[in-house]
C-alpha cells in the first residue's frame, strides 16, 4: 500500500512538473473561485458580527428643546440615571455638538463659522446595558416621551437589521457565485487534463500491455486533480488574507470610513479547511471526469 501511494504521489508531481502551464492556468481558476467565496464570506461574517455587536449594545439620542430649563435637563437625567438598564448617560450641550460637528465634518467648517445662531439641539447620549431587550427598550422610550422639554428620540433600529439582512446577502451571494465558480472550476480541471491525457496516450498503452491495473493507471490522474484543487484554493485563500491585511491598513489610515474602528477577522479555521476540501474535491472531480471518458474512447481501456 506504501509503495503504491509512494509510486502515485511521486508520478502526480512529476506530472504537475511537466505540465505546469496547463497545471497553473487550472490552479489559477480555481484560485480566482475560491477567493471569491472566501471574500464574499469573509464580508458576510464580518457584517454579521458588527450587527450583533450593535444588537447587544444599544445606544440612541435624546434630542432636547432650546427652549429646555435646567430643571427639565436634570429631571431627565436623573430619570435615566435610575434606570437599572441604562449604563452610560451623557449630556452634550448646544456648543459641544456643534464642536464636535466642527471636527467631524472639517470640510463644513467655514459653513458652520457664518451661522449666527447655533442649529444644533442639545443632547443625552443613552446606552443600555448589553442584552437588553426591545420590549424593555420601548417601555423606556414610552416614559421619556411624557417628560418635558424632549424634542426628538433617535434609535436607528433599521440600521441593524439592513447590516443583518446585508450580511446574509453577503454570504448567499458567495456561495451562489462561488458555487458557479467551482463548477467551472471542475470544467477547467478536466479539459486540462484531458490535454494532459492526450500528451500521455502512449504511456497509458505501455501500462495497459504490461498489465497495469485500474487504480496504478487512475491514481496518478486522479491526485493531480486532486493537487491543483489543493494548491488553487490555498492560492485564493492568500490573495484572500492578503486582501484583508490591506483592507485593515486602508480602514487604519482613514479612521474617518465608516466602520474603520472594527476588527476586521478573515475567516477562521473551519471556513478554511471546509474550502481546502471543497477545492481538493473539485480538483478530483474534475479528474475523475475527463478520466472516465478518456480512459473510454481513446484507451478503449475494459
Amino acid at each position: 500500500m506504501m509503495k503504491y501511494l509512494s509510486f502515485v504521489l511521486s508520478e502526480s508531481l512529476t506530472n504537475l512538473w511537466r505540465s505546469r502551464v496547463l497545471s497553473m492556468l487550472s490552479m489559477g481558476t480555481i484560485g480566482f473561485s475560491m477567493y471569491t467565496l472566501a471574500m464574499f464570506l469573509f464580508l458576510g461574517q464580518n457584517l454579521k458580527k458588527v450587527s450583533i455587536s450593535w444588537e447587544s449594545h444599544i445606544q440612541f439620542q435624546i434630542f432636547l428643546l432650546d427652549d429646555l430649563t435646567t430643571e427639565q435637563r436634570l429631571a431627565i437625567h436623573d430619570f435615566l440615571d435610575a434606570e437599572l438598564t441604562v449604563e452610560k448617560v451623557t449630556f452634550l450641550s448646544k456648543e459641544e455638538a456643534r464642536k464636535r460637528f466642527s471636527l467631524s465634518f472639517e470640510v463644513y467648517d467655514d459653513v458652520n463659522k457664518k451661522l449666527s445662531a447655533n442649529p444644533f439641539p442639545a443632547s443625552f447620549s443613552v446606552h443600555l446595558l448589553p442584552g437588553t431587550s426591545e420590549d424593555v427598550l420601548l417601555a423606556l422610550f414610552s416614559q421619556l416621551e411624557e417628560m418635558e422639554g424632549i424634542e426628538e428620540i433617535s434609535y436607528n433600529r433599521d440600521i441593524y437589521e439592513k447590516l443583518g439582512f446585508f450580511a446574509n446577502l453577503f454570504n448567499l451571494a458567495g456561495w451562489f457565485f462561488g458555487g458557479i465558480m467551482i463548477f467551472a472550476s471542475i470544467f477547467t480541471v478536466s479539459n486540462v487534463l484531458k490535454l494532459t491525457f492526450f500528451s500521455r496516450k502512449e504511456e497509458v498503452d505501455i501500462m495497459k500491455l504490461v498489465g497495469a491495473s485500474h487504480a496504478t493507471i487512475r491514481g496518478p490522474f486522479i491526485f493531480e486533480g486532486l493537487f491543483q484543487g489543493l494548491l488553487g484554493t490555498i492560492l485564493g485563500l492568500f490573495f484572500g488574507y492578503l486582501s484583508v491585511l490591506i483592507l485593515r491598513h486602508y480602514l487604519n489610515q482613514h479612521p474617518e470610513i465608516f466602520l474603520s474602528h472594527l476588527s476586521l477577522e478573515y475567516l477562521g479555521p473551519m471556513w478554511i479547511f471546509c474550502m481546502l476540501l471543497a477545492g481538493c474535491v473539485a480538483g478530483m472531480l474534475g479528474s475523475l471526469f475527463s478520466l472516465k471518458e478518456f480512459l473510454h474512447e481513446h484507451i478503449s481501456y475494459e
